[in-house]
C-alpha cells in the first residue's frame, strides 16, 4: 500500500531554468508530493524509464528540446502519466497544441503558487477518478439501474459506473449522443447523486437563447445596464453557484460567448452586465451535444481552447438501436410511472409487441419510445 501511495503522489518537473526548478522543488517539499526535477528532455525520458510518476510538469521550451514533443512522447509511452504544460509565453496556440498532444492543463509564467497547486490537485484527482472508473467497470454486477436510468446493455452499465464515480467529483463532463438518448438525464444523475445535490441544477439550452440575449442570460445584469433593465437580474452562472451548470446543445454557443465562458471556467468568477464587481462562483459544469465537436473545431465554429476545457471527461451515450435489449426494460419502466397505465393495470407488453418494438430503429431514441 505504501508503494502505491508514493507512486500516486510523485511528480516530475522538466524545466531548464534552475530558478524555476528550485522554486517548484521548494513549493512541493511542503506538500504531500515527492518531486524529481530535471533540466532536459533526455534526462526526463531517462527518469521516466527508471521510476513511476503520477504527473509531469513540462516547460513548453526546454534547452535542447521541445516540451510539446516531450508531452506527446509521455502520453505515448507512459499513458498513465498526466502532463501540465508550463509556458512563459502565454501563447494560446502553444497551450492548445499541448492539450491536443495530451496535456491536461497549462499554466503561464509568472504563475502564482496557489494556481499551480490547484492545477496539480485537479490533475491528480482526475487520474484517481479515471483509475476508479476503470476499477468499477471491472466490478459491474447485475444492477440494471442508476438514478432514473435503466439498462441491461454492457456499454450502458459501464456508463452507469462512470456516472456514479463522476457524481462524487467536480470534474467537467461532456456528454455526447444523438437527440433523445438521455443526455440531460445523465447530467441530472451526476448532479443529484453527488455532493452538490442540495444546490441548484441550472440548465440552459444554448440553441434556444438568441445570440443577443446569451450574455445577459448567462451573466445577469445590473439595474440600468441597458434600456429596459429596471431591476438587477441574476444570471444562470450565478444561480448555479454551489451546484451544477448544464449547457445543453453547447455547439450553438456563439464564438464570442465561448471566449467569455472560457474565462469563467478558468477564473471561476463573473461580472454582471453593467457592473464592475467580480462575483466568485463555485460550480461544476456539464455540457451536452448531439454533434461532433471535433469537426466543428476544425471548421472554426468551436474554439479549440474552449473545447478542451469542457471535454475533460467525455461520455458517449449509445443510440437505442445499439441497445435493443433495453426496449422491454424501458417500456416496463415507462408503464410503472404512467398514470393512465397504472389506472388500467397495464404493467407489461406481450412478447409480440416487444419483438415489434425491438425491430424498429427508433431514430428519436428513448424520447420517441416514451411518447
Amino acid at each position: 500500500m505504501t508503494a502505491v501511495a508514493d507512486y500516486e503522489q510523485r511528480l516530475l518537473v522538466v524545466d531548464d531554468d534552475p530558478l524555476i526548478r528550485e522554486e517548484l522543488e521548494s513549493l512541493f517539499a511542503v506538500q504531500p508530493y515527492g518531486v524529481d526535477c530535471v533540466p532536459s528532455v533526455a534526462e526526463a525520458m531517462q527518469r521516466l524509464g527508471e521510476r513511476d510518476f503520477a504527473l509531469a510538469l513540462v516547460d513548453v521550451r526546454i534547452g535542447g528540446g521541445d516540451g510539446i514533443a516531450l508531452t506527446r512522447d509521455i502520453r505515448e509511452h507512459w499513458p498513465d502519466v498526466d502532463v501540465i504544460m508550463i509556458t512563459g509565453y502565454g501563447s494560446i496556440k502553444n497551450a492548445v497544441e499541448a492539450m491536443r498532444q495530451g496535456a491536461v492543463d497549462y499554466i503561464t509564467k509568472p504563475f502564482q503558487p496557489e494556481e499551480l497547486l490547484h492545477s496539480v490537485q485537479k490533475a491528480l484527482e482526475r487520474r484517481r477518478l479515471i483509475d476508479e472508473i476503470e476499477y468499477l467497470r471491472g466490478q459491474l454486477s447485475d444492477r440494471y439501474s442508476f438514478a432514473n436510468m435503466v439498462s441491461r446493455n454492457p456499454a450502458m452499465l459501464e456508463i452507469f459506473a462512470t456516472l456514479e464515480m463522476l457524481a462524487r467529483n467536480d470534474v467537467t463532463v461532456l456528454i455526447t449522443g444523438e437527440s433523445g438518448t438521455g443526455k440531460e438525464l445523465a447530467a441530472r444523475a451526476i448532479h443529484f447523486q453527488g455532493k452538490r445535490k442540495t444546490a441548484r441544477f441550472v440548465a440552459i439550452n444554448c440553441a434556444a437563447v438568441p445570440e443577443a440575449l446569451m450574455e445577459s442570460e448567462l451573466f445577469g445584469y445590473e439595474r440600468g445596464a441597458f434600456t429596459g433593465a429596471t431591476t438587477e437580474r441574476v444570471g444562470k452562472i450565478e444561480l448555479a453557484n454551489g451546484g451544477t451548470l448544464f449547457l445543453d446543445e453547447v455547439e450553438s454557443m456563439p464564438l464570442p460567448m465561448q471566449a467569455k465562458l472560457l474565462r469563467v471556467l478558468e477564473e471561476r468568477a463573473i461580472e454582471r452586465l453593467g457592473g464592475n464587481r467580480r462575483i466568485q462562483v463555485d460550480m461544476r459544469v456539464v455540457a451536452a451535444t448531439n454533434v461532433d465537436l471535433g469537426k466543428l473545431v476544425r471548421e472554426g465554429r468551436i474554439r479549440e481552447d474552449f473545447y478542451y476545457r469542457i471535454n475533460v471527461v467525455p461520455i458517449v451515450l449509445p443510440p437505442l438501436r445499439e441497445r435493443r435489449e433495453d426496449v422491454a426494460l424501458l417500456v416496463a419502466d415507462f408503464l410503472r410511472s404512467n398514470a393512465l397505465a397504472k389506472e388500467k393495470g397495464l404493467n407489461r407488453l406481450t412478447e409480440r409487441a416487444v419483438n415489434q418494438l425491438m425491430a424498429y430503429d427508433w431514430p428519436g431514441n428513448i424520447r420517441e419510445l416514451s411518447m
